[in-house]
This record gives C-alpha cells, sequence and structure tokens, in this order.
C-alpha cells in the first residue's frame, strides 16, 4: 500500500473529522463553537507534512504503544528484542511503528460517517512474534461522538495494545487552561525514563488527583511532585476507576470556548500527556494526549493485566470521543 489518501467522515450536526491512511490518523476534529467549525486538535495544515511527523500527532500506536524497558519482554519461553528508539527503551513500537505505516482504506460508508481502514503486520515485524492482521474503524456519530474500534487477530502467540495519540486542545491557544476530571484512584509510579517501577499509588492528597476538575496548568505549575518537575508536566499512566462503558472516563473541558469532551473507553488505563516535547512549529503544552490504553510495559509485570494475544483470541477495544456545547 502506498499513497497518500485523506477521507472526511461527517454528521447531520455539520460536524467534521478527517482521516489519513499513514498512520490511520486522526487529522483533523473540526465541532461548532458559537455556529462556526473550530479545530479540536492539534496538527498539520496539510497532510503531507505528516510523512515526517516524530510527535505521533493524531496517530494510531502500535504493535505495542507506549514503552517496553530496555525493549525486551519473554514470551513462551523465548527472549525477544525489540528496536530502542527512546533512548534505551521501545515506544509505540520502534522506530518503524505503526504510526508510520499506509493503512489501507477499506470501506467507507454510503452517508460518510465511518471508515474502516486495514493493516497487516508480518511475523517478526518490529521484532514481535505473529502475523497480525488489523483493523480500525473510525465512526462519527449524530450524537457528535467518535467513535474509535480496534480489531486484530494473529497466528500466533504476541503482544498487543493500540491506542490513539490526538493531541487536544479544544479550540484553544494550549491545553494549560483546559480543565481535567478523570476517573482515576490510582496511577503508575514511573522513572525518569517513563517506565514504570511495578508500584501503583493511590492519587489521593497528591497532585495526580483529577477527581474533580482540575485546571492543567495550574496543577503542573504550582506542584512540589519529583516527577512531574523531573518531567515538567504529566506523563503518567492513571489506572480507570471500573465503571459502565456509558459513564464517561475522562472529561476535558474549554470554559473560554464552552464545550467538553467525554472520553469512553474499553481500556483499563489513561496516558496524559500534557505535551512538553512539542517541538518543531508546535510549543510545549499547545495540546494534551488522553490515550485510553492497557498498562504501561504490562509485558514486564506480572501484577499488571497482560498485552498477550493468542491464536484463538479477538483482539477488540474501543475509544469514543465525545464532544458537547456547553450552551445547550
Amino acid at each position: 500500500m502506498s499513497g497518500l489518501e485523506t477521507v472526511t467522515i461527517t454528521n447531520k450536526n455539520g460536524m467534521r473529522v478527517e482521516i489519513i491512511n499513514f498512520g490511520a490518523r486522526v487529522k483533523s476534529i473540526k465541532f461548532r463553537v458559537n455556529n462556526i467549525l473550530t479545530e479540536m486538535t492539534l496538527g498539520y495544515g496539510t497532510a503531507e507534512e505528516y510523512l515526517n511527523d516524530d510527535l505521533y500527532l493524531g496517530a494510531t500506536c502500535g504493535r505495542v504503544c507506549n514503552r517496553i524497558a530496555g525493549g525486551k519482554f519473554e514470551l513462551d519461553g523465548c527472549l525477544y528484542q525489540l528496536p530502542l528508539n527512546d533512548g534505551e527503551n521501545c515506544l509505540h513500537g520502534g522506530d518503524n511503528n505503526f504510526s508510520l505505516r499506509y493503512w489501507q482504506i477499506d470501506r467507507q460508508t454510503l452517508n460518510h460517517s465511518s471508515v474502516t481502514l486495514l493493516l497487516v503486520s508480518d511475523h517478526g515485524d518490529q521484532g514481535f512474534p505473529g502475523t497480525l492482521n488489523m483493523s480500525v474503524t473510525y465512526e462519527l456519530r449524530s450524537d457528535n461522538k467518535l467513535s474509535i474500534q480496534y480489531s486484530a487477530n494473529t497466528d500466533l502467540t504476541t503482544l498487543i495494545n493500540l491506542t490513539n495519540h490526538a493531541y487536544f486542545n479544544l479550540g484553544e491557544k494550549d491545553c494549560e487552561s483546559l480543565y481535567l476530571q478523570l476517573f482515576s484512584s490510582a496511577y503508575l509510579e514511573s522513572d525518569r525514563s517513563n517506565i514504570p517501577t511495578g508500584t501503583i499509588l493511590p492519587v489521593e492528597n497528591s497532585d495526580y488527583n483529577f477527581k474533580q476538575p482540575v485546571q492543567i496548568g495550574h496543577q503542573q505549575n504550582n506542584t512540589n511532585d519529583k516527577s512531574l518537575k523531573e518531567k515538567q508536566g504529566y506523563d503518567h499512566c492513571f489506572i480507570l476507576d471500573d465503571s459502565p462503558f456509558d459513564k464517561p472516563k475522562a472529561i476535558l473541558t474549554s470554559f473560554q470556548n464552552q464545550i467538553s469532551m467525554s472520553i469512553y473507553t474499553d481500556q483499563p488505563t489513561i496516558q496524559l500527556y500534557t505535551g512538553f516535547y512539542l517541538t518543531g512549529q508546535f510549543i510545549s503544552y499547545q495540546g494534551l494526549c488522553l490515550e485510553a490504553q492497557n498498562y504501561t510495559d504490562a509485558q514486564n509485570h506480572l501484577n499488571f493485566p497482560s498485552n498477550v494475544l493468542k491464536p484463538n483470541q479477538k483482539y477488540q477495544r474501543t475509544i469514543i470521543f465525545g464532544f458537547e456545547s456547553l450552551n445547550e
């Protein structure tokens, strides 16, 4: 598969989402603010610019998103070594990960409300075992919810953990004035390299407590927390409270634009990244990521939920970004 393609999906409310096949990426999400279609995400002006992107803007990340310590894991008695593209660790599947692949546009609904993209990752790709057949379906619903549905199967036991890496600012100049409510009671302790220590910490009485809405900039700029200072903001994995799927796992709000975005997912965690390392035509904190996924480095921590997918299993995960005007 080669050739850059862009697909636009819409709904009856005039909301528009652009998907590009390079990295199966969300290029743009436009939602009405004061009756003006306004960009909700951080992105490049043209699809071509994504070909040189190293920030994972809007990308589908895998075969295993986030970090794997030392790029190493053991599976069925075999030790595997992955490419190291983040210091001494493997990030988002290595230096030839799914965000840098051309996915095949498989089908688009006649009413232009959804599109499905396909990718085959061969046995040995990125250093992982098993041929993985994957699909991602983007559907823009009439209630202004963008649904992302991942599906995959394998012919050999392997690892998989997919997420979307969109940066949100809800139409503001940066993410620091946004308010975040995150329904999480615990998070993964991590070192300077963002590798979990294996310890799970409570958010109570800490600057990781977003159970009530908190302004991002105020929280990270006034912290005395060692990890937040070292990382110059948030890049932490939050364990989501167990609740029904139709209950939001996180709510991001722009009071300036009077809109909110709710996240619904069956994934167990959300990686909150406030974008300190945004560079090039962007600046630090210009957008934040809320990456619904499995626990970071799960394959190297027996107390974390598994990333293992077996041939007799089907991988299915859903992430929904729901947009709402607070004026209505």
